[in-house]
């Protein structure tokens, strides 16, 4: 703080009690957090700040009657700046960021940087129930594998009337056209939500071993009944290399990991604390910064 400006003094009563939070001091306090964690976005941003001030009004209420525990704004900035630094700065920094983690993240969830081998297909689906026995299930969708195999060309709408056969019939049938899976389940990173849904086995080896020349498979088995698929296209994968998006990676997994270290600890504190308050009532407040 600069000689020409006056430096804020706070006294502290015999009571223990901390001074009003002043809108100048709620300014200042936010120029520095925004500037600190200019990684985020606004929105990320204003829902932490947030969060730190529920954290500074709860632990005001909280303090005993003691003038020695009261301390300043001054001190309170201090300490809200400490557990900033110790339990979300320090633990994901660009320093603590190594080439290993960045692979992880490429190989779990590609961000901007590609995508994994993808295959695009449609099939329909006799579904397990009380009213049928397996037998009958797999009888009938040999039936249908057939009469599909006749076909010059197997579309969706060839699929969609089996299907509709299949509910006449009384059994519980499902179609899906288009989905878009890989050939495994993506591991999740740092609690991002992955962009391509899982298929059971043996439903996604079945689906990568069909092409364009050979588009329908036989009768698959899965946990969810039997199903027959049909391939759309396969889509190549493509995985940037490390060294051309190192700073992109780097500032996603320190944001995204700050994210996670502020929310664990909120927890923690909310879990210690012995104040009640209206939680919902807090979150509406959060959302709407």
């Amino acid at each position: 703080m600069s000689d020409n400006k006056k430096q804020e003094t706070v006294s502290v009563s015999t009571q223990g009690e901390l001074p009003e939070q002043t809108q100048a001091l709620l300014d200042e306090e936010w120029n520095l957090y925004r500037t600190k964690h200019a990684e985020l976005s606004e929105a990320t941003a204003r829902k932490q700040f947030k969060a730190i001030q529920l954290l500074s009004a709860r632990a005001r209420t909280n303090m005993a009657q003691d003038a020695e525990k009261a301390g300043t704004w001054a001190l309170r900035r201090a300490l809200a700046r400490r557990w900033l630094k110790t339990r979300i700065e320090d633990v994901f920094s660009p320093e603590s960021v190594d080439d290993k983690l960045i692979q992880e993240a490429i190989d779990a969830y590609a961000f901007e940087s590609g995508h994994p081998t993808l295959v695009t297909a449609s099939h329909i689906l006799i579904m397990t129930d009380d009213g049928s026995t397996e037998e009958e299930r797999l009888s009938i969708m040999t039936s249908v594998h057939a009469r599909l195999a006749t076909l010059s060309e197997v579309t969706d709408e060839a699929l969609a009337e089996e299907a509709v056969k299949l509910i006449r019939m009384g059994y519980k049938v499902d179609v899906n056209t288009d989905l878009e899976f890989p050939r495994y389940p993506m591991q999740a990173f740092l609690g991002e939500q992955l962009p391509y849904r899982a298929v059971v086995e043996p439903f996604a080896a079945a689906a990568f071993s069909l092409d364009d020349a050979h588009p329908l498979s036989g009768v698959v088995k899965s946990e969810f009944g039997y199903h027959i698929i049909l391939f759309k296209k396969r889509t190549e994968g493509k995985k940037a290399k490390l060294s051309d998006i190192r700073d992109y990676m780097v500032s996603r997994i320190v944001a995204q990991g700050r994210n996670i270290a502020a929310s664990q600890f909120i927890s923690e504190v909310e879990q210690q604390s012995t104040v009640l308050y209206n939680e919902e009532k807090i979150k509406e407040a959060i959302a709407r910064q």
